[in-house]
């Protein structure tokens, strides 16, 4: 069964009712640290980076299947939304995924078995 990704382009609202055009661009990963997936988004014009800490992708998936590639952009798209809406900067902070927020980002987009 083919997986149809729902935050490879999409729009949201940010607090002061501005709409933004979102599309993911890209992904990789870093080879250092614990090895961060990283996820490229262009939000109205300017690229934007979610990461998803490595140690904690290898504890979620630990007695589970593996994320698919396109499970993990829109994990990354659903947490990038989720900050906008809340209007939080789009900076390294507000846009790294660890255990918590994984968990219950896959449970929102129904990806826990």
């Amino acid at each position: 069964m083919t997986y149809n990704p729902l935050y490879e382009r999409f729009d949201v609202s940010g607090p002061d009712g501005n709409r933004l055009d979102v599309e993911f661009v890209r992904a990789g990963f870093l080879a250092q640290g614990d090895r961060p997936e990283l996820f490229f988004f262009r939000v109205n014009g300017e690229e934007t980076a979610v990461g998803i800490s490595g140690a904690s992708l290898a504890r979620f998936e630990r007695g589970r299947r593996s994320l698919t590639r396109e499970q993990k952009i829109d994990v990354a798209g659903r947490w990038l939304k989720r900050q906008v809406e809340a209007g939080l900067p789009l900076d390294s902070r507000s846009l790294y995924i660890r255990d918590d927020e994984l968990a219950n980002l896959a449970n929102e987009l129904d990806f826990i078995e």
